[in-house]
């Protein structure tokens, strides 16, 4: 009975309260951008807009009956305080809110999640006006004059609140206009900021929703990460590589959505970096794969306890997991991070690395003296601790460009030549795609993405005798001696020997001229026997 009047209650103030006995899911509109404007005297946000339409499956539950997903930094919006003991809206007045659903759209309802039930800052009251595309952004109530209000919602942060419209409402912009936050009631702490987890607006089930876009970056999975300090960590380091849909959202611009990595306190107040070494975490991607930058998303803006800076180290698989800079001397330090706990921030390289295992170190943090908070300070410091970190794969757009240079070159096959003798099958540089790394992947280059010949050392386009010349003149031939592809090593084996001679002239390209060009091959044994005659001729020059 008691559960039937309370049911009863809350209908009759407008509130539609979602059960777990719906099994259908709801459809809701995408909403394309949400702004704030904020009263004179009173800041901005504490906690970005954005957070407030980050929509189904990410700021609440794709499924009946849609609670809400995510809380604190990354799934509320929140002003900045009045301070302590104050009513903002009391003492600013109203910021008002607006909504752009991207097209005219029939809205017969609102969805609010409610901000946090620990304090009273969470809206209780608001009301709603309404614009056309026609209208414009600023032509609220031009054409739609219904403007209703909203009235004791719940101090609730998870469930979905739905207050259903009185008539259907077609529009394209909605301004929401907070009234009371739970201030008035006086049942918690709190009341000095204005906030909200979540908006929607439930769409027909006919509503056929677009797919979203294909994200405009891909990231290198992250086979394991551990760091110096993880028996101590307050937070296990292990969230740091939760990855595209779980740590951050995988769309444009990619916003942190899921746990942080940090140390353990020194005490409080204390700078961290005084008192303890740098924390080291250590990245294994699982096999060597191309850099050319690190992404980070940053800890909780609400404290010092950031990174702000760092250096790199890298390793190979065969320099293995302790062989940081044995042959990568590339260490480059980076600073002056924000304090931000939402945004991707990259970091590019000044030069594209090869590597399997990456050590991060992070050498800053926001600490500032006295670290309380009492010098108007952001407090903390007392901890070390990041959001995500994540590697972004290379655009193929030009494959075999390793070096992202823009052209197919001499550093593209060397680099290729390097993979193949390391053995260990990279990926980035299986060319032809069937699973290994090995001559048969130089050949592809040459052949196909190259279009020259094996055996063209200066990748003129050609195979003629000036290669043969040219090699031979560095001095290489069977001696064991470490040679690349411009000094005869066509195999990928490190040197150059009679294997690299037979498989260029296998080839069939020489003297042939430019590849496209070729409508007939002449006999190998004819161009072998031609071969060896132009090798025999170059080393009597030698002599």
């Amino acid at each position: 009975m008691r559960c039937f009047w309370w049911s009863a209650m809350m209908l009759s103030l407008g509130i539609a309260l979602t059960t777990t006995q719906v099994a259908q899911a709801a459809k809701f509109y995408p909403i394309d951008g949400v702004t704030v404007d904020y009263p004179p005297d009173a800041g901005g946000a504490l906690w970005p807009e954005s957070n407030m339409i980050q929509g189904p499956g990410l700021g609440y539950d794709a499924n009946e009956p849609h609670d809400k997903t995510l809380s604190g930094a990354n799934g509320n919006w929140v002003t900045d305080a009045c301070g302590a003991g104050c009513s903002y809206l009391e003492t600013f007045g109203a910021p008002t809110i607006y909504l752009d659903l991207g097209t005219d759209r029939e809205l017969n309802e609102i969805s609010i999640w409610g901000y946090e039930a620990s304090n009273a800052n969470g809206l209780r009251d608001f009301s709603l006006r309404f614009a056309t595309d026609a209208d414009g952004p600023s032509g609220y109530g031009t054409t739609v004059s219904y403007a209703p209000d909203f009235t004791e919602l719940l101090n609730d942060t998870i469930i979905r609140q739905s207050m259903p419209f009185t008539q259907a409402v077609t529009a394209r912009y909605v301004e929401l206009t907070p009234l009371e936050n739970f201030w008035i009631d006086a049942e918690v702490p709190g009341g000095d900021r204005v906030g909200i987890g979540e908006i929607a607006f439930e769409a027909p089930d006919d509503f056929v929703i677009d797919p979203p876009p294909e994200p405009s970056v891909k990231f290198y999975p992250i086979a394991e990460v551990t760091s110096s300090t993880q028996d101590t960590d307050f937070y296990p380091v292990e969230q740091l590589i939760e990855g595209p849909g779980v740590g951050f959202l995988n769309q444009d611009p990619f916003p942190q959505i899921g746990a942080l990595w940090v140390t353990e306190a020194c005490g409080f107040p204390c700078d961290y970096l005084d008192g303890y070494d740098p924390p080291e975490v250590y990245f294994d991607l699982g096999e060597d794969v191309l850099l050319s930058e690190i992404d980070i998303w940053g800890y909780a803006s609400s404290n010092a306890n950031g990174v702000t800076e760092f250096s790199l180290s890298f390793a190979t698989d065969a320099d293995g997991p302790d062989g940081y800079g044995s042959t990568i001397a590339y260490n480059p330090t980076f600073s002056d991070l924000p304090n931000n706990s939402t945004d991707r921030m990259p970091f590019p390289f000044d030069e594209n690395v090869t590597a399997r295992y990456v050590r991060l170190t992070a050498l800053d943090n926001f600490f500032e003296e006295p670290g309380d908070g009492s010098n108007g300070e952001t407090p903390g410091g007392d901890r070390v601790g990041l959001g995500e970190v994540a590697f972004p794969m290379l655009s193929a757009s030009l494959p075999g460009d390793f070096d992202q240079s823009g052209t197919l070159d001499v550093a593209d096959i060397d680099a290729l030549s390097a993979a193949v003798l390391a053995g260990n099958n990279p990926t980035a540089y299986d060319v032809n795609t069937d699973g290994s790394v090995d001559d048969k992947d130089l050949k592809y280059w040459i052949e196909d993405l190259f279009d020259s010949w094996v055996g063209d050392s200066n990748l003129d386009k050609e195979f003629n005798s000036s290669d043969l010349v040219a090699i031979f003149q560095e001095g290489k031939f069977e001696t064991g001696a470490a040679a690349t592809w411009a000094q005869g090593d066509w195999t990928g084996d490190g040197v150059f020997d009679s294997s690299d001679f037979v498989a260029a002239f296998q080839g069939g390209g020489f003297e042939q001229g430019v590849r496209a060009a070729v409508s007939a091959v002449p006999e190998p044994s004819s161009i072998i026997l031609l071969g060896i005659g132009t090798l025999l001729i170059a080393r009597r020059r030698r002599a």
